[in-house]
């Protein structure tokens, strides 16, 4: 079983890299893997600055594409999360083999705000940003209509104004030239997938939440098949995530937030858990998420991932690691209109 002071991120599905952040995570993104320790930090690792360090927390950047960029931040020493409020993001390009290389002009700077994990009461009445406990709020800074001009090696400077004084912290990441992971735009894939109940299925990998005996949970989001769906020409929300083997504070939220979604609007689109684990013990993933997160041409394999479909069959909007009450009750409200 994964800790919650672990991370999965890398170049392989069962690498990981462990990341301990005062016992709480500040990017707690789930990659397919192993619970093997594997401390090499490439781009988006941690980037520090003082009192003040950031993590790229965004999978699957490819330039020319318009999309959400979000950083988790944390304070230098590790101790406690930044949250709340807005920062201020810059980008500077660095190269397409070298992270290292010499750095370009900086873009104009764009605001980012705070997004919380879904589930938790938040106070938003103090000022922001803050430096927090984890307990007072947990999740990541994030700016829509970013885009990248090339592909390489970038970095983000982030500033942002706590108790009146000017902290700063940067940090690596690559952008790709394309992508073989659906994106806006494109059909979904026509998947066929183990249910509840299907015979000779292993429930746990429909669902690693579920035993050899007991009932496979939020039923709502395990009763129809995403080529069911789009068949039936309905909208529809797929949530790629692994709730027990991710345990961190993103994963088991998010399917959470979309289950309570699939309770109040499950007459109007269709709603779908895909579970990673075919079976985690061996390190098989299910060959459905293979189709949505991890085909081939494909470096990684990381998750959580929500992918909203119109009834045209094609994806509209998707959300990587982080995706707030707000922003899927919002992408529900434009999918059934």
């Amino acid at each position: 079983m994964i800790k919650e002071n672990m991370i999965y991120t890398g170049h392989h599905p069962r690498r990981l890299i462990a990341l301990a952040t005062a016992a709480v995570l500040i990017t707690a993104a789930c990659s397919s893997g192993d619970n093997r320790p594997d401390v090499q930090v490439k781009d988006g690792g941690i980037g520090r600055g003082g009192e003040l360090a950031a993590e790229v927390a965004s999978y699957d950047l490819v330039a020319g594409r318009t999309g959400r960029f979000i950083v988790g931040l944390l304070a230098g020493d590790h101790s406690r999360l930044l949250a709340f409020g807005t920062v201020e993001l810059t980008f500077t390009y660095l190269g397409e083999r070298d992270a290292s290389a010499p750095a370009g002009p900086p873009t104009a700077p764009v605001t980012a705000r705070f997004l919380p994990i879904p589930g938790q009461r938040l106070d938003h009445g103090g000022p922001g940003p803050r430096f927090v406990e984890g307990s007072e709020g947990t999740g990541v800074y994030g700016s829509n209509g970013v885009s990248f001009a090339r592909p390489g090696f970038w970095r983000v400077a982030v500033t942002a104004i706590v108790d009146g004084q000017r902290r700063q912290a940067e940090a690596a990441f690559s952008v790709l030239a394309r992508s073989s992971i659906p994106a806006p735009g494109d059909p979904a894939p026509r998947t066929e997938h183990p249910i509840a109940g299907t015979p000779g299925v292993d429930p746990r990998s429909v669902d690693s939440r579920a035993g050899h005996d007991s009932a496979i949970p939020d039923p709502e989001l395990h009763t129809t098949t995403i080529a069911a769906a789009l068949n039936a020409k309905r909208p529809l929300m797929v949530v790629v995530s692994t709730p027990t083997y991710c345990q961190s504070r993103f994963c088991g939220p998010i399917t959470d937030s979309v289950a309570a979604l699939a309770k109040r609007s499950g007459d109007r689109m269709a709603f779908v858990h895909l579970e990673v684990w075919r079976d985690f013990e061996k390190g098989q993933l299910n060959d459905a998420v293979r189709q949505w997160i991890f085909p081939p041409g494909t470096e990684d394999a990381r998750e959580p991932w929500v992918f909203v479909v119109g009834r045209d069959g094609r994806i509209t909007q998707r959300f990587d690691n982080v995706a707030t009450d707000t922003e899927l009750e919002q992408a529900v409200a434009l999918a059934t209109k």
